[in-house]
């Protein structure tokens, strides 16, 4: 729209003598505002002095005509100003403001009458402008949906060279793709099958390589006069009669991937209008088609494509940024080929007593008193609970009772001198005696103590109060709290690795800002199931000690192998199971 104004607005001043400046406002997208889109001569841009004037206009809504004097160097000289509105569709458009020497009433009028014309031409102008973008994006739209309506590429290509050929009076409309050093034909107007092998095949694809190597559409015969090289599109006019060539280049994805050419007879050369609206069209079609292109490949030709890509832009010009990344990239593998770090296994481990005492009921009872908990630290000799001792109160009664009894009845036998009845006496007497102890026995285990100093791992009799239980029943888990032993999970892939008296670090979810050293003791050589993976139990010895440790804590373990490269230690997983795969697939 400013190439139109402008190129009106230029016609216009240059048919007024002595005009001196001029300015044309259209209106902007907020109501009620006019922008100045054109000043002249081209390149100036005051438009402070035609602000008042503008407004003038557009509060009268018709053409003024002022008079004034000059101000700077041609102060007090007489200055005409002509203002006239624009209207389009009837409707207030903008405004025109022309600014230029005094002169005579009769030639101020020719003036106003030219303005008035050259009004009326500008809405015919823009009219026709309008139509013709219509008509562009209707064609545009019209060659995208003949793009999209074919299944296969080879029909769509050749379908809209076919149109553009016809909609713009061409002899032939090639397109051509790049493929490495050079430009191959994929679709030539009206030509279903051609043969590549053919010198006009050939001479067409290095005249269009020669337009995306310079990276510029190429015009033959070019009305302007440019440093283009056309060597192989002269060679085209020459061997093959046609005279007027439009090759213009394409690109997607940031690289120039092809081109079109447009061939006409020599009488009927491009217009720039022609040539400049092509160069818009083949910049939509030409994309859409190496995308339908690109689609239809074969895997291997897409991935082979792909690397050809990446090559060119790692090793040829610009991709500034892709270089330097290449560049860090290559600089971090050298050096991790290089530096060497600690390997470690690593797995969960968990922490267990060194040993374990159990508490057992003694005899079949009744719980009566629970004195601890889990958790609960205890040391040796206190009461952890006890039983109902009432049965064994009774019966230790009838028992004092009946040995009282046996013990009169002995001494009536002393007295009668009666030795059989004596001897038995005797024998019962033992045998309460023994019942008698044996009951007394049995109410000094009531009482359940701890045989050490340690952490109560699990019983809480506190649920169980009044409950029976039986004799060996386990009541008490206790673990001293001065020996531990560490379980570790090996993955099966890592085991191999792993050797007793090896050393490694322990930290805790408990206390995750402290490691503690260990000493791998023992390798269980028998395979456990463990969240879905084999896993090798591996036991270790604490070195240092702490009394913040509790039985059952969890956390990780890295086991210290030895130093390798930092390549192999993140790579060795992968290159493995690799291996593993190959093998399976050879087998």
């Amino acid at each position: 729209m400013k190439q139109v104004v402008q190129y009106w607005l230029s016609q216009l001043c240059r048919s007024i003598p002595d005009a001196t400046q001029a300015v044309a406002c259209l209106s902007s997208p907020d109501a009620g505002r006019y922008s100045p889109v054109a000043f002249w001569p081209e390149g100036s841009s005051e438009y402070v002095d035609f602000a008042d004037t503008v407004q003038a206009v557009l509060t009268a809504n018709k053409g003024l005509l002022l008079n004034s004097r000059g101000t700077g160097e041609k102060a007090g000289e007489p200055v005409d100003t002509v203002a006239h509105p624009l209207a389009v569709d009837g409707g207030l458009f903008g405004v025109i403001v022309i600014r230029m020497s005094g002169r005579a009433a009769v030639r101020q009028q020719a003036v106003v009458q030219l303005v008035e014309g050259a009004a009326f031409w500008f809405d015919t102008l823009l009219r026709q402008h309008t139509e013709s973008v219509k008509g562009q994006l209707i064609a545009l739209v019209e060659l995208i949906a003949s793009c999209l309506a074919h299944d296969r590429f080879k029909v769509a290509a050749t379908g809209i060279m076919t149109e553009l050929a016809a909609r713009f009076s061409c002899t032939r409309v090639s397109l051509g793709f790049v493929h490495g050093q050079a430009v191959r034909l994929e679709a030539i107007s009206h030509t279903a099958v051609f043969d590549r092998r053919t010198s006009l095949i050939r001479d067409l694809g290095e005249a269009m390589h020669e337009a995306v190597d310079q990276h510029i559409p190429i015009v033959r015969p070019d009305q302007e006069e440019t440093l283009t090289l056309t060597v192989c599109h002269a060679m085209v006019a020459e061997r093959h009669g046609f005279g007027a060539i439009l090759t213009v280049p394409f690109a997607s994805g940031g690289t120039t991937s092809g081109a079109i050419m447009f061939e006409r007879p020599a009488d009927r050369p491009f217009t720039p209008e022609e040539s400049q609206y092509l160069q818009q069209l083949t910049a939509m079609i030409g994309p859409l088609l190496e995308l339908r292109y690109s689609n239809e490949q074969w895997l291997p030709q897409r991935v082979w494509r792909s690397i050809g890509n990446l090559i060119g832009r790692i090793f040829g010009p610009g991709y500034p940024m892709q270089k330097a990344m290449l560049a860090a990239a290559v600089l971090c593998l050298a050096l991790l080929s290089v530096v060497r770090g600690d390997y470690r296994v690593t797995g969960t481990a968990r922490l267990e007593a060194g040993i374990q005492r159990l508490v057992v009921t003694p005899q079949n009872g009744f719980i009566a008193t629970a004195a601890v908990r889990p958790g609960d630290i205890v040391h040796s000799g206190d009461v952890l609970g006890s039983l109902d001792d009432k049965d064994l109160q009774l019966e230790r009664g009838k028992l004092t009772n009946q040995l009282g009894q046996l013990q009169t009845e002995y001494r009536e036998a002393l007295a009668r001198h009666d030795r059989s009845k004596v001897s038995i006496l005797q024998a019962e007497m033992r045998e309460t005696g023994a019942q008698f102890k044996l009951v007394g026995e049995k109410l000094s285990r009531i009482r359940l103590t701890a045989p050490f100093d340690g952490l109560i791992v699990s019983g809480d009799l506190s649920q169980m109060l009044g409950s029976p239980v039986e004799r060996g029943q386990v009541l008490f888990k206790i673990a001293p709290l001065d020996a531990y032993r560490i379980i570790l999970q090996v993955d099966e892939r890592d085991i191999a690795a792993v050797e007793k008296g090896q050393s490694g670090r322990l930290v805790l979810t408990g206390m995750p800002g402290r490691s503690l050293p260990f000493t791998v003791d023992k390798i269980t050589p028998v395979s456990v199931a463990a969240k879905g993976r084999n896993c090798f139990q591996v036991e270790a010895l604490l070195t240092d000690k702490t009394d913040l440790l509790r039985p059952g804590m969890e956390g990780s373990a890295g086991i210290a192998i030895d130093r390798r490269r930092l390549i192999w230690i993140w790579s060795h997983r992968i290159v493995d199971w690799l291996r593993l795969a190959f093998w399976n697939v050879r087998l």
